[in-house]
């Protein structure tokens, strides 16, 4: 498999994660800089066919090209490699306002449809994994939109959660090895 194509399903694996509520995530525009987007949630390329990967990556572009989704990334969640609103993002005191809220709540649901897809093939296990960060995410997302927590908060829990998803993959294919 080449370097791009395992790069790409890298990139699909991660996706399922931020897709979490993500989003999980907004991916860049350019496919070309999408495909070479790394994040902590990288899974070996054995996560997804070729087909499966290729249906997640596009479902993952097209909800990520909204206003809303944009919106998402430069005032709420900082889901994009080298953002320039991470640093404010993540140390931000703010709780949502109504117009973050409502782009929120429109940018999960098209995002959140894409995770049948993102659990297609996996293990059992695999999919425990993702299904966990799935409800955990879900969650910070919640306490986000009710403004319990604020932005900050929010993007750092949606880190750690990440890290922690990331650490059971990676704990998930020792036990293969």
């Amino acid at each position: 498999m080449g370097y791009l194509m395992k790069n790409i399903l890298k990139f699909c694996s991660i996706g399922i994660v931020l897709l979490g509520g993500c989003a999980t995530n907004v991916a860049p525009n350019n496919p070309v800089q999408l495909a070479k987007t790394p994040s902590p949630m990288t899974a070996p390329a054995t996560d997804h066919s070729g087909s499966v990967a290729k249906r997640l990556n596009d479902c993952i572009i097209r909800g990520n090209q909204s206003a809303d989704a944009l919106l998402v990334d430069s005032q709420v969640i900082a889901v994009t490699r080298n953002n320039p609103h991470a640093k404010a993002l993540f140390s931000s005191p703010d709780k949502l306002n109504d117009q973050q809220a409502v782009a929120l709540k429109n940018y999960l649901a098209e995002a959140n449809s894409c995770r049948p897809i993102a659990l297609e093939g996996l293990s059992p296990a695999k999919k425990a994994v993702y299904e966990d960060f799935f409800k955990k995410i879900d969650g910070v997302y919640a306490d986000l939109i009710a403004r319990k927590i604020t932005i900050g908060v929010a993007n750092q829990e949606r880190q750690l959660l990440m890290q922690d998803a990331h650490m059971k993959k990676l704990a998930l294919q020792s036990k293969k090895n």
